[in-house]
Protein backbone atom coordinates (compact mmCIF):
# COMPACT_ATOMS: atom_id res chain seq x y z
CA UNK A 1 0.00 0.00 0.00
CA UNK A 2 1.61 3.55 -0.91
CA UNK A 3 2.10 5.53 2.07
CA UNK A 4 -0.08 7.93 1.52
CA UNK A 5 -3.02 6.27 1.38
CA UNK A 6 -2.27 4.33 4.17
CA UNK A 7 -2.12 8.00 6.28
CA UNK A 8 -4.95 9.11 5.10
CA UNK A 9 -6.66 5.79 5.90
CA UNK A 10 -5.31 6.53 9.58
CA UNK A 11 -6.47 10.23 8.98
CA UNK A 12 -10.16 9.04 7.99
CA UNK A 13 -10.30 6.41 10.90
CA UNK A 14 -9.82 9.43 13.82
CA UNK A 15 -12.69 9.29 15.47
CA UNK A 16 -11.86 13.17 16.59
CA UNK A 17 -11.06 14.08 13.35
CA UNK A 18 -14.51 13.06 11.89
CA UNK A 19 -16.03 14.50 14.73
CA UNK A 20 -14.22 17.88 14.33
CA UNK A 21 -15.30 17.39 10.25
CA UNK A 22 -18.78 17.08 11.46
CA UNK A 23 -18.56 20.36 13.51
CA UNK A 24 -17.29 21.87 11.02
CA UNK A 25 -19.87 21.38 8.65
CA UNK A 26 -22.25 22.02 11.07
CA UNK A 27 -21.22 25.82 11.82
CA UNK A 28 -20.74 26.56 8.26
CA UNK A 29 -24.79 25.05 6.97
CA UNK A 30 -26.45 26.57 10.32
CA UNK A 31 -24.39 30.52 9.58
CA UNK A 32 -25.14 30.36 6.01
CA UNK A 33 -28.36 29.87 6.71
CA UNK A 34 -28.58 32.81 9.74
CA UNK A 35 -25.98 35.22 7.34
CA UNK A 36 -28.76 34.93 4.48
CA UNK A 37 -31.04 37.05 6.82
CA UNK A 38 -30.39 38.25 10.56
CA UNK A 39 -28.40 41.03 9.10
CA UNK A 40 -31.23 42.18 7.57
CA UNK A 41 -34.31 41.80 9.99
CA UNK A 42 -33.78 44.98 11.62
CA UNK A 43 -34.31 46.82 8.41
CA UNK A 44 -36.90 44.38 7.34
CA UNK A 45 -38.86 45.27 10.70
CA UNK A 46 -37.83 49.10 9.70
CA UNK A 47 -38.32 49.34 5.65
CA UNK A 48 -40.96 46.85 5.57
CA UNK A 49 -43.07 47.09 8.49
CA UNK A 50 -42.86 50.72 9.49
CA UNK A 51 -41.18 50.00 13.21
CA UNK A 52 -41.01 52.61 15.66
CA UNK A 53 -37.83 53.26 17.48
CA UNK A 54 -39.52 51.42 20.35
CA UNK A 55 -40.71 48.29 18.37
CA UNK A 56 -36.64 48.32 17.39
CA UNK A 57 -35.87 48.31 20.91
CA UNK A 58 -38.45 45.37 21.64
CA UNK A 59 -37.29 43.55 18.71
CA UNK A 60 -33.48 43.86 19.75
CA UNK A 61 -34.44 43.01 23.75
CA UNK A 62 -36.13 39.78 22.52
CA UNK A 63 -32.97 39.05 20.44
CA UNK A 64 -30.42 39.61 23.52
CA UNK A 65 -33.22 37.79 25.90
CA UNK A 66 -34.16 34.60 24.48
CA UNK A 67 -31.94 33.38 23.62
CA UNK A 68 -30.30 33.51 26.92
CA UNK A 69 -33.80 33.11 29.07
CA UNK A 70 -33.30 29.28 29.41
CA UNK A 71 -29.85 28.35 29.00
CA UNK A 72 -29.35 27.90 32.57
CA UNK A 73 -31.72 25.37 32.75
CA UNK A 74 -30.60 23.93 29.36
CA UNK A 75 -26.79 23.94 30.40
CA UNK A 76 -27.63 22.17 33.75
CA UNK A 77 -29.54 19.63 31.75
CA UNK A 78 -26.96 18.77 29.85
CA UNK A 79 -24.13 18.71 31.74
CA UNK A 80 -27.16 16.45 34.39
CA UNK A 81 -27.89 14.14 30.89
CA UNK A 82 -24.04 14.29 30.03
CA UNK A 83 -25.13 14.78 26.58
CA UNK A 84 -24.94 17.58 24.08
CA UNK A 85 -26.04 16.58 20.81
CA UNK A 86 -29.58 16.15 21.04
CA UNK A 87 -30.02 19.70 22.40
CA UNK A 88 -27.90 20.76 19.33
CA UNK A 89 -30.62 18.66 16.53
CA UNK A 90 -33.58 19.33 18.33
CA UNK A 91 -32.76 23.06 19.27
CA UNK A 92 -31.72 23.45 15.87
CA UNK A 93 -34.04 21.92 13.43
CA UNK A 94 -37.16 23.88 15.41
CA UNK A 95 -35.53 27.24 15.28
CA UNK A 96 -34.53 27.73 12.18
CA UNK A 97 -38.05 26.26 10.97
CA UNK A 98 -39.33 30.21 12.48
CA UNK A 99 -37.74 31.27 9.42
CA UNK A 100 -40.40 29.33 7.56
CA UNK A 101 -43.64 31.46 9.38
CA UNK A 102 -41.41 34.70 9.23
CA UNK A 103 -42.23 34.51 5.58
CA UNK A 104 -46.35 35.36 6.53
CA UNK A 105 -46.07 38.44 8.36
CA UNK A 106 -48.14 41.47 8.21
CA UNK A 107 -46.80 43.91 10.71
CA UNK A 108 -43.72 44.32 13.12
CA UNK A 109 -45.12 43.36 16.55
CA UNK A 110 -45.77 39.60 14.54
CA UNK A 111 -42.32 39.55 13.69
CA UNK A 112 -41.29 40.59 16.94
CA UNK A 113 -43.17 37.87 18.38
CA UNK A 114 -41.49 34.90 15.88
CA UNK A 115 -38.05 35.96 16.57
CA UNK A 116 -38.43 35.90 20.50
CA UNK A 117 -40.00 32.07 20.20
CA UNK A 118 -37.30 31.21 17.35
CA UNK A 119 -34.64 32.78 20.23
CA UNK A 120 -35.97 30.75 23.18
CA UNK A 121 -36.01 27.59 21.21
CA UNK A 122 -32.71 28.30 20.18
CA UNK A 123 -31.57 28.72 23.71
CA UNK A 124 -30.62 24.96 24.28
CA UNK A 125 -28.22 25.33 21.61
CA UNK A 126 -25.47 28.21 23.00
CA UNK A 127 -24.34 26.38 26.06
CA UNK A 128 -24.65 22.51 24.88
CA UNK A 129 -22.46 24.04 22.15
CA UNK A 130 -19.87 26.03 24.40
CA UNK A 131 -19.75 22.49 26.61
CA UNK A 132 -18.80 20.15 23.55
CA UNK A 133 -16.23 21.96 22.40
CA UNK A 134 -14.86 22.26 26.06
CA UNK A 135 -15.40 18.24 26.47
CA UNK A 136 -13.47 18.19 22.98
CA UNK A 137 -10.48 20.15 23.14
CA UNK A 138 -7.91 20.68 25.82
CA UNK A 139 -6.29 23.95 27.73
CA UNK A 140 -2.79 24.02 24.92
CA UNK A 141 -5.38 23.62 21.80
CA UNK A 142 -8.43 25.28 22.84
CA UNK A 143 -7.95 28.56 21.18
CA UNK A 144 -6.32 27.11 18.16
CA UNK A 145 -9.54 25.02 17.23
CA UNK A 146 -11.78 27.80 18.55
CA UNK A 147 -10.63 29.67 16.14
CA UNK A 148 -11.54 27.37 13.41
CA UNK A 149 -15.31 27.53 14.45
CA UNK A 150 -15.42 30.87 14.52
CA UNK A 151 -13.54 30.90 11.07
CA UNK A 152 -15.78 28.40 9.68
CA UNK A 153 -18.79 30.36 10.73
CA UNK A 154 -18.10 33.51 10.12
CA UNK A 155 -16.87 32.72 6.29
CA UNK A 156 -20.09 30.98 6.05
CA UNK A 157 -21.91 33.82 7.15
CA UNK A 158 -20.33 36.02 5.40
CA UNK A 159 -20.55 34.67 2.19
CA UNK A 160 -24.58 34.46 2.58
CA UNK A 161 -24.90 38.41 3.72
CA UNK A 162 -23.15 39.11 0.85
CA UNK A 163 -25.29 36.84 -1.63
CA UNK A 164 -28.33 37.83 0.12
CA UNK A 165 -27.54 42.03 0.28
CA UNK A 166 -26.28 41.72 -3.76
CA UNK A 167 -29.29 40.05 -4.96
CA UNK A 168 -32.17 41.52 -2.72
CA UNK A 169 -34.51 43.62 -4.79
CA UNK A 170 -33.63 47.29 -4.80
CA UNK A 171 -36.75 47.88 -3.30
CA UNK A 172 -37.01 47.22 0.12
CA UNK A 173 -40.51 48.44 1.17
CA UNK A 174 -41.54 44.98 0.66
CA UNK A 175 -42.43 41.94 2.48
CA UNK A 176 -41.85 39.95 -0.57
CA UNK A 177 -38.00 40.84 -1.42
CA UNK A 178 -37.23 38.30 2.03
CA UNK A 179 -39.58 35.91 1.47
CA UNK A 180 -36.98 33.26 -0.73
CA UNK A 181 -34.22 34.37 1.29
CA UNK A 182 -36.14 32.93 5.17
CA UNK A 183 -37.00 29.95 3.39
CA UNK A 184 -33.74 29.29 2.07
CA UNK A 185 -32.30 30.25 5.79
CA UNK A 186 -34.35 27.78 7.70
CA UNK A 187 -33.60 24.73 5.03
CA UNK A 188 -29.89 25.31 5.32
CA UNK A 189 -30.05 25.61 9.23
CA UNK A 190 -32.22 22.04 9.59
CA UNK A 191 -30.11 20.15 7.63
CA UNK A 192 -26.81 21.91 9.42
CA UNK A 193 -28.44 20.43 12.57
CA UNK A 194 -29.13 17.44 10.91
CA UNK A 195 -25.63 17.02 10.47
CA UNK A 196 -24.32 16.76 13.74
CA UNK A 197 -26.53 13.45 14.59
CA UNK A 198 -22.91 12.04 13.07
CA UNK A 199 -21.21 13.05 16.32
CA UNK A 200 -20.94 10.07 18.73
CA UNK A 201 -20.53 11.05 22.46
CA UNK A 202 -19.33 8.39 25.09
CA UNK A 203 -22.61 6.59 25.55
CA UNK A 204 -24.21 7.54 28.74
CA UNK A 205 -27.53 6.28 30.85
CA UNK A 206 -30.36 8.95 29.93
CA UNK A 207 -32.66 7.62 31.74
CA UNK A 208 -33.41 9.60 35.10
CA UNK A 209 -36.15 8.76 37.61
CA UNK A 210 -39.16 11.14 37.69
CA UNK A 211 -37.61 12.38 41.80
CA UNK A 212 -34.55 13.47 40.51
CA UNK A 213 -35.76 14.93 37.37
CA UNK A 214 -38.21 16.99 39.82
CA UNK A 215 -35.17 17.71 41.97
CA UNK A 216 -32.97 18.94 39.10
CA UNK A 217 -36.25 21.27 38.24
CA UNK A 218 -36.10 22.96 40.64
CA UNK A 219 -32.75 23.49 41.13
CA UNK A 220 -31.94 24.36 37.50
CA UNK A 221 -33.53 27.63 37.94
CA UNK A 222 -30.95 28.68 40.93
CA UNK A 223 -27.59 29.72 39.84
CA UNK A 224 -27.23 32.08 42.26
CA UNK A 225 -24.46 29.34 44.30
CA UNK A 226 -22.30 29.61 41.17
CA UNK A 227 -21.92 33.01 41.48
CA UNK A 228 -20.81 32.99 45.25
CA UNK A 229 -18.34 30.17 44.69
CA UNK A 230 -15.96 31.42 41.97
CA UNK A 231 -15.18 35.03 42.65
CA UNK A 232 -13.17 34.87 39.00
CA UNK A 233 -16.34 34.18 37.84
CA UNK A 234 -18.40 36.53 40.02
CA UNK A 235 -16.24 39.15 39.02
CA UNK A 236 -16.27 38.76 35.00
CA UNK A 237 -20.24 38.27 35.03
CA UNK A 238 -20.61 41.84 36.90
CA UNK A 239 -18.34 43.54 34.79
CA UNK A 240 -19.25 42.02 31.88
CA UNK A 241 -22.95 42.56 32.40
CA UNK A 242 -22.39 46.26 33.09
CA UNK A 243 -20.47 46.60 30.43
CA UNK A 244 -22.97 45.09 28.20
CA UNK A 245 -26.13 46.69 29.25
CA UNK A 246 -24.24 50.22 28.44
CA UNK A 247 -23.45 48.56 25.17
CA UNK A 248 -27.11 47.69 24.42
CA UNK A 249 -28.59 50.88 24.60
CA UNK A 250 -27.73 52.01 21.24
CA UNK A 251 -28.52 48.78 19.43
CA UNK A 252 -31.98 49.55 18.86
CA UNK A 253 -30.93 52.88 17.00
CA UNK A 254 -28.29 51.08 14.82
CA UNK A 255 -30.76 50.53 12.08
CA UNK A 256 -32.36 54.22 12.31
CA UNK A 257 -28.99 55.90 11.39
CA UNK A 258 -28.36 53.13 8.91
CA UNK A 259 -31.86 53.76 7.00
CA UNK A 260 -32.59 57.53 8.38
CA UNK A 261 -29.88 59.34 8.65
CA UNK A 262 -26.96 57.54 5.77
CA UNK A 263 -29.87 56.40 3.57
CA UNK A 264 -28.21 52.72 3.24
CA UNK A 265 -29.31 50.34 0.82
CA UNK A 266 -29.75 46.54 1.66
CA UNK A 267 -26.62 45.88 -0.18
CA UNK A 268 -25.07 48.76 1.62
CA UNK A 269 -26.04 46.84 4.82
CA UNK A 270 -24.62 43.29 3.70
CA UNK A 271 -21.48 45.17 2.98
CA UNK A 272 -21.23 46.46 6.60
CA UNK A 273 -21.87 43.39 7.70
CA UNK A 274 -19.28 41.50 5.40
CA UNK A 275 -16.37 44.01 5.86
CA UNK A 276 -17.13 43.46 10.07
CA UNK A 277 -17.39 39.58 9.66
CA UNK A 278 -14.03 39.51 6.81
CA UNK A 279 -11.79 41.75 9.38
CA UNK A 280 -12.67 39.88 12.47
CA UNK A 281 -12.14 36.31 10.33
CA UNK A 282 -9.05 38.07 9.13
CA UNK A 283 -7.67 38.43 13.19
CA UNK A 284 -9.44 35.10 14.31
CA UNK A 285 -7.10 32.65 14.05
CA UNK A 286 -3.83 35.27 14.98
CA UNK A 287 -5.65 36.39 17.73
CA UNK A 288 -6.39 32.28 18.90
CA UNK A 289 -2.95 31.90 18.79
CA UNK A 290 -2.13 34.17 21.07
CA UNK A 291 -4.70 33.77 23.85
CA UNK A 292 -2.67 29.91 23.65
CA UNK A 293 0.41 32.31 24.52
CA UNK A 294 -0.68 35.18 27.02
CA UNK A 295 -4.19 34.36 27.79
CA UNK A 296 -7.66 35.80 27.66
CA UNK A 297 -6.86 38.97 30.24
CA UNK A 298 -5.10 41.33 27.63
CA UNK A 299 -7.48 40.68 24.93
CA UNK A 300 -10.71 41.33 27.21
CA UNK A 301 -8.82 44.96 28.42
CA UNK A 302 -8.19 45.55 24.38
CA UNK A 303 -11.75 44.97 23.29
CA UNK A 304 -13.53 46.89 25.95
CA UNK A 305 -11.66 50.34 25.51
CA UNK A 306 -11.60 49.71 21.42
CA UNK A 307 -15.64 49.63 21.52
CA UNK A 308 -15.82 52.68 23.37
CA UNK A 309 -15.22 54.24 19.55
CA UNK A 310 -18.40 52.66 18.79
CA UNK A 311 -20.96 55.30 19.71
CA UNK A 312 -18.74 57.99 18.96
CA UNK A 313 -18.91 57.01 15.14
CA UNK A 314 -22.20 56.38 15.00
CA UNK A 315 -23.00 59.92 16.33
CA UNK A 316 -20.78 61.58 13.84
CA UNK A 317 -21.19 59.94 10.84
CA UNK A 318 -22.27 61.87 7.46
CA UNK A 319 -21.37 58.88 5.24
CA UNK A 320 -21.72 55.01 4.84
CA UNK A 321 -17.94 54.64 4.39
CA UNK A 322 -17.38 56.12 8.03
CA UNK A 323 -19.24 53.27 9.44
CA UNK A 324 -17.32 50.79 6.96
CA UNK A 325 -13.89 52.01 8.34
CA UNK A 326 -15.17 51.60 12.27
CA UNK A 327 -16.13 48.26 11.13
CA UNK A 328 -12.64 47.30 9.41
CA UNK A 329 -11.14 48.90 12.63
CA UNK A 330 -13.17 47.00 14.92
CA UNK A 331 -12.22 43.54 13.76
CA UNK A 332 -9.14 42.71 15.72
CA UNK A 333 -11.11 43.99 18.71
CA UNK A 334 -13.82 41.66 17.87
CA UNK A 335 -11.66 38.21 17.32
CA UNK A 336 -10.31 39.39 20.90
CA UNK A 337 -13.66 39.26 22.20
CA UNK A 338 -14.76 36.21 20.99
CA UNK A 339 -11.78 33.86 21.88
CA UNK A 340 -11.11 35.45 25.10
CA UNK A 341 -14.09 35.46 27.60
CA UNK A 342 -14.78 32.24 25.82
CA UNK A 343 -11.36 31.19 27.07
CA UNK A 344 -11.72 32.75 30.36
CA UNK A 345 -14.99 30.96 31.63
CA UNK A 346 -13.63 27.62 30.29
CA UNK A 347 -10.39 28.28 32.45
CA UNK A 348 -12.20 29.36 35.74
CA UNK A 349 -15.34 26.97 35.19
CA UNK A 350 -15.23 23.11 36.84
CA UNK A 351 -15.23 20.26 34.39
CA UNK A 352 -18.29 18.88 35.55
CA UNK A 353 -20.34 22.30 35.52
CA UNK A 354 -18.90 24.13 32.36
CA UNK A 355 -22.35 23.33 30.59
CA UNK A 356 -23.73 25.83 33.83
CA UNK A 357 -21.30 28.31 33.93
CA UNK A 358 -22.01 29.22 29.98
CA UNK A 359 -25.62 29.01 30.67
CA UNK A 360 -24.99 31.66 33.88
CA UNK A 361 -22.59 34.04 32.01
CA UNK A 362 -25.25 34.31 28.45
CA UNK A 363 -28.67 34.66 30.59
CA UNK A 364 -27.26 37.21 32.88
CA UNK A 365 -25.91 39.29 29.57
CA UNK A 366 -29.39 38.60 27.89
CA UNK A 367 -30.93 40.19 30.77
CA UNK A 368 -28.52 43.24 30.74
CA UNK A 369 -28.74 43.92 27.06
CA UNK A 370 -32.91 43.17 27.12
CA UNK A 371 -33.56 45.70 29.57
CA UNK A 372 -30.59 48.40 27.92
CA UNK A 373 -32.02 47.35 24.57
CA UNK A 374 -35.43 48.66 25.80
CA UNK A 375 -34.44 51.48 27.29
CA UNK A 376 -32.57 52.70 24.27
CA UNK A 377 -35.23 52.07 22.20
CA UNK A 378 -37.72 54.60 24.60
CA UNK A 379 -34.81 56.78 25.07
CA UNK A 380 -34.16 57.43 21.22
CA UNK A 381 -38.00 57.82 21.50
CA UNK A 382 -38.13 60.32 23.47
CA UNK A 383 -35.00 62.70 22.59
CA UNK A 384 -36.40 62.60 18.60
CA UNK A 385 -39.43 64.15 20.27
CA UNK A 386 -37.63 66.64 22.65
CA UNK A 387 -35.36 67.33 19.31
CA UNK A 388 -38.12 67.59 16.91
CA UNK A 389 -37.88 64.67 15.19
CA UNK A 390 -34.35 65.45 14.18
CA UNK A 391 -32.44 62.03 13.70
CA UNK A 392 -29.00 63.26 14.60
CA UNK A 393 -29.66 65.35 17.92
CA UNK A 394 -32.05 62.59 19.00
CA UNK A 395 -29.67 59.52 18.25
CA UNK A 396 -26.49 61.76 19.36
CA UNK A 397 -27.56 61.97 22.40
CA UNK A 398 -28.46 58.11 23.26
CA UNK A 399 -24.71 57.50 21.49
CA UNK A 400 -23.31 60.11 24.00
CA UNK A 401 -24.67 58.51 26.85
CA UNK A 402 -23.02 54.83 25.66
CA UNK A 403 -19.62 56.73 24.93
CA UNK A 404 -19.55 57.77 28.35
CA UNK A 405 -20.89 54.41 29.95
CA UNK A 406 -18.23 52.67 27.96
CA UNK A 407 -15.21 54.40 28.92
CA UNK A 408 -16.30 54.25 32.91
CA UNK A 409 -16.87 50.59 32.49
CA UNK A 410 -13.93 49.79 30.79
CA UNK A 411 -11.94 51.19 33.58
CA UNK A 412 -13.23 49.16 35.56
CA UNK A 413 -11.95 46.01 33.80
CA UNK A 414 -8.20 46.36 35.28
CA UNK A 415 -10.37 44.53 38.29
CA UNK A 416 -10.70 41.17 36.34
CA UNK A 417 -8.19 38.80 36.79
CA UNK A 418 -6.97 35.13 35.41
CA UNK A 419 -6.73 32.29 37.93
CA UNK A 420 -4.75 30.47 34.79
CA UNK A 421 -0.95 30.89 34.68
CA UNK A 422 0.13 31.06 30.58
CA UNK A 423 3.31 30.80 29.25
CA UNK A 424 4.19 34.80 28.70
CA UNK A 425 2.65 38.24 28.53
CA UNK A 426 1.65 40.51 26.12
CA UNK A 427 4.61 42.86 27.05
CA UNK A 428 7.04 40.08 26.50
CA UNK A 429 5.64 38.96 23.17
CA UNK A 430 5.50 42.55 22.10
CA UNK A 431 9.17 43.16 23.01
CA UNK A 432 10.17 39.59 21.15
CA UNK A 433 8.52 40.83 18.40
CA UNK A 434 10.26 44.10 18.38
CA UNK A 435 13.71 42.67 18.59
CA UNK A 436 13.07 40.12 16.05
CA UNK A 437 11.93 43.10 13.35
CA UNK A 438 14.88 45.08 14.79
CA UNK A 439 17.33 42.60 13.70
CA UNK A 440 16.32 42.06 10.31
CA UNK A 441 17.10 45.47 9.76
CA UNK A 442 20.80 44.84 10.60
CA UNK A 443 20.69 42.32 7.58
CA UNK A 444 22.43 43.31 4.73
CA UNK A 445 19.40 42.46 2.73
Amino acid sequence: MPQDAGHADKHKADPLHETYSSMYSNQLAINFGKGMVDPFIPAFARSALAATPAQLGWLQAFINLFPTVMQVPWGKFSDFLGRRIPFLVIGGVLSFAMYFFMMGVMNAWQLIILVALQMFIGSMMIPTWSALVGDLTTARNRGSIMSKFFAASSVASLIATLLAGSLMPTDSTETSAYAVWFLMAGISGIVGSLILLEVKEAKRRLYASPRRLFTFGLKSFIFTSDLKENIYFRNLVVLNTTFNFIMSLIWPILYLTYIDVLDASLFEIAIMTVISTGAMLFFQTKVGRLLDVIGPMPQILISRFAFISVPIVYALATQIWHIYVLNAALGFANAMANVAFFAYILDVAPNEKRGEYFAVYNTMIGIATFIGSIIGGYLAGYFLIYYGNNMVYGLGAVYAISAIGRAACALWFFKLKDPVEYPSTLTKVMKDAIARWRSRLRLPF
